[in-house]
């Protein structure tokens, strides 16, 4: 019993000490551009820049995310924050970053026809297709009603945003069906507009709502020309 008491003490004694170090790094890194680098870490986790946050300014930090009731998605303010650091990293790192701002097609009709909880429904569904047709750090986000946004981050060349995108649109475009022992099957078909930021543009780039207003413009382009599918907004 003695020899496990000695042993949490100890243990404690080497977090202390550790967290003082922590502590005195962090006091001595108050650097812009080093924040901006711990922020915008892809081999930092969430929880490690909570921790850096809490220790450089003595204070809590903004942890957790706001996701949307209905989807389990990302809201408005949780994807403005992710995607200004996104655009950090742009700058600093020199990758690309690719918004799509996904408007559905034939949603309006699936409301009319079967009410809005089957309407509900199918935005859950979509929202699943969408997590799954995504990479591990990409962000995605309700915008509201039928719209949906997806971030691609840490492109390394343009010609990837292309495949990536069809991807998106294949995932709306297939069947959906509600459940196992529903027969109802709903198809959707998606309008998306894509923007894309780099090292040659970024600085010409405001914040973040201007690169989604891009591609929102692109989005409604791409519905005029006849729905599902996808257009790229000018440079």
């Amino acid at each position: 019993m003695m020899d496990h008491q000695a042993g949490l003490s100890r243990a404690i004694e080497q977090f202390l000490s550790l967290f003082q170090q922590m502590q005195k790094l962090a006091q001595e890194a108050k650097h812009q551009d080093l924040i901006e680098l711990i922020q915008t870490n892809p081999h930092l986790s969430q929880l490690q820049r909570h921790v850096f946050n809490e220790l450089i300014y003595d204070e809590p930090s903004s942890f957790s995310l706001a996701h949307d009731e209905l989807t389990g998605l990302l809201l408005r303010s949780s994807l403005l924050e992710c995607l200004n650091k996104a655009l950090v990293d742009v700058r600093l790192r020199g990758n690309y970053v690719a918004l799509c701002f996904i408007d559905l097609d034939g949603f309006k009709e699936i409301n009319d026809q079967h009410g809005h909880l089957i309407g509900d429904q199918a935005l859950r569904l979509v929202g699943g297709s969408l997590k799954n047709s995504i990479r591990s750090g990409d962000l995605l986000c309700r915008w509201g009603g039928d719209e949906f946004i997806v971030v691609l981050q840490d492109i390394s060349h343009q010609d990837l945003v292309l495949s990536l995108a069809n991807r998106l649109l294949n995932a709306i475009s297939s069947p959906l069906r509600l459940s196992v022992d529903d027969p109802l099957t709903l198809f959707l078909g998606a309008s998306i507009g894509v923007s894309v930021v780099g090292p040659t543009n970024v600085h010409q780039l405001q914040d973040a709502l201007a690169l989604i207003e891009s591609a929102d413009a692109a989005m409604y382009l791409a519905k005029q020309a006849g729905q599902n599918r996808i257009q790229f907004a000018a440079v």
